[in-house]
């Protein structure tokens, strides 16, 4: 167990400059990989439905994404770059500002669920507030649960 944690930790300081040397493949996988053990949650069970509570701090609702795709809830979002006052951007000087240290450049957040059995895949709803992304997936009745989902991709807006 002492070496996965030790592996784990290499992956997660990746210094960005050695990441960019890699090939694509690997470099999304370290990416994804950094994103979904930086992503805190926390999946409750209520009688009638699932409740995913993941920490997304400092992002807008419209870069987040949601998606139920063949029984895996997938949520994802990211941060871009951003310049002195806090909006994204590509420069690094803009008005006189020059950085001393930027450390909150950019975040990823990803975490995929494999739902239930007697989840509805079909009535998902995400809503997201002061930095806490909720998705609510309602279960299914019981006669419904014995059917086998169709696979398929659905987008869920957030609000």
């Amino acid at each position: 167990m002492e070496t996965l944690a030790r592996d784990m930790n290499k992956v997660l300081n990746f210094p960005e400059e050695m990441e960019k040397t890699l090939q694509p493949q690997v470099r999304r996988y370290v990416k994804n990989t950094k994103a979904m053990f930086s992503t805190p949650a926390d999946v409750y069970e209520y009688p009638s439905f699932y409740s995913f509570v993941l920490d997304m701090p400092g992002l807008e609702v419209k870069n987040i994404k949601v998606k139920v795709e063949n029984g895996i809830l997938h949520v994802a979002g990211k941060i871009k770059k951003r310049k002195a006052g806090g909006e994204s951007t590509a420069g690094n000087e803009q008005g006189g500002v020059k950085a001393i240290r930027i450390e909150r450049r950019r975040a990823r957040y990803m975490r995929k669920f494999t739902l239930p059995q007697d989840a509805n895949h079909e009535d998902v709803k995400a809503s997201y507030k002061d930095g806490v992304l909720t998705v609510n997936v309602s279960k299914k009745p019981r006669e419904e649960e014995k059917q086998q989902p169709k696979p398929k991709t659905i987008s869920i807006p957030i609000s």
